[in-house]
């Protein structure tokens, strides 16, 4: 075996002498292009958790307000609490099993809940309109509303 076998083509040779590697600026450029891509992904990120913990909220406010919207309905028209019409709010009870009227619910925030409830004219006194508005504590995030119709038998 000749040693001249393995070596490169006379050809290439100024191609491998002409090459010396990157530059320091290009490497610089390279990176700063690499650090803007992770940056932006990141925000990407931090909006994306923001947006589902918004709508986790927004989506247990719901769930909470239609519980006690049908709590509610399901009592008898002759029950107290249909007794007269509520002009403000009152607090409604989201946790029965303790002394706190509000509920903590992990990951997803401490919510209160009121009601009113407009009761109908004389000719229509077996109704009434019922509102439940829940609201997650110190969030920023607008109560969650729902208004139901109850109608004695």
């Amino acid at each position: 075996m000749k040693l001249k076998q393995f070596c490169i083509p006379s050809a290439n040779k100024t191609f491998l002498a002409n090459n010396r590697g990157f530059t320091l600026t290009e490497v610089i450029v390279a990176f700063a292009l690499l650090v803007i891509g992770v940056l932006a992904v990141l925000n990407m990120l931090s909006v994306s958790m923001n947006s589902n913990l918004k709508a986790t909220r927004l989506s247990v406010a719901n769930n909470l307000a239609q519980a006690a919207l049908e709590d509610i309905c399901a009592k008898r028209i002759d029950d107290p609490l249909f007794s007269s019409s509520t002009t403000t709010p009152q607090t409604y009870d989201l946790d029965p099993d303790s002394s706190a009227t509000s509920i903590t619910i992990k990951g997803a925030g401490t919510y209160s809940a009121t009601y009113s409830i407009t009761l109908g004219t004389a000719s229509t006194v077996n109704e009434g309109n019922i509102t439940i508005s829940v609201t997650v504590t110190g969030t920023g995030i607008s109560p969650v509303t729902l208004t139901g119709f109850k109608r004695g038998v």
